[in-house]
């Protein structure tokens, strides 16, 4: 399952919500399918029961531990099927284009290195931002309510925060992680972080794994894109308008 946060214009302003990955690629909005799930089911107000059970934020899904989770993963189904009958309405999934995808947790309640030293977590960046540091990618851990890990995001330690990718997914990744950047590429397996002991996180919480040992890239021309790809998901950046160089930040 890949949750993230996207937002796109509605009337006059924008509905910004926790949207679930389809295999057709559009975002489903969990918050307001799940009202319609549970119309259907005759449930008395609807509304308010699915802002309890899959809210439209990311973090407060998070606070809702594995039993929010798993509603979700049951949401997200029911969009699938819905998608499949081609019937979905796209005011409840929009086309990738049609919306801005956000970091996947916009606001942690922390951030921090596995060092444990604490980084600004209302910084984060995500997908499409300008870079003004050589990139050294790597993976996120987020916690969820009762201590436990809800799952992986891509992530870049930049400016004293974080760039975060725009899904979680909620299971182990598999496959290599590359970072591409012209004809410069870089690549290791994400096996590589199996064996790192994770603390006790608080939901919400962001813990960057150790960044691998990529060799690192040389200097990155005005406007030069960087890719940081998974099987999950690839995250596009851009070096600043003064490019990037290894001794001048």
């Amino acid at each position: 399952m890949l949750l993230g946060t996207a937002a796109w214009p509605e009337g006059p302003g924008e509905r910004r919500a926790l949207v679930g990955r389809l295999a057709s690629g559009r975002l489903a909005d969990l918050n307001r399918i799940e009202a319609i799930r549970l119309r259907k089911l005759g449930e008395g107000d609807p509304d308010r029961l699915a802002d309890a059970l899959v809210p439209s934020s990311l973090r407060r899904l998070l606070e809702g531990g594995p039993r929010a989770l798993s509603r979700a993963k049951q949401t997200l189904a029911y969009a699938e099927k819905w998608d499949r009958r081609g019937t979905l309405p796209a005011s409840l999934a929009p086309l990738p284009d049609a919306a801005d995808l956000l970091p996947c947790l916009p606001r942690p309640s922390a951030l921090h290195r596995a060092d444990g030293t604490a980084l600004d977590r209302l910084a984060v960046r995500g997908p499409g931002v300008e870079i003004g540091e050589l990139p050294r990618p790597g993976l996120a851990v987020l916690g969820q309510a009762g201590g436990g890990v809800a799952g992986f995001c891509l992530a870049l330690e930049e400016g004293g925060s974080a760039l975060l990718g725009a899904w979680m997914v909620d299971a182990w990744p598999e496959g290599d992680l590359e970072l591409r950047a012209g004809a410069a590429r870089r690549g290791t397996s994400l096996g590589a972080w199996e064996e790192v002991a994770l603390p006790v996180l608080r939901p919400g919480e962001v813990l960057l794994l150790p960044v691998p040992k990529l060799k690192p890239l040389q200097e990155l021309l005005p406007g030069a894109e960087v890719r940081v790809a998974t099987a999950f998901e690839t995250m596009v950046l851009r070096a600043g308008p003064e490019g990037i160089h290894p001794t001048v930040h």
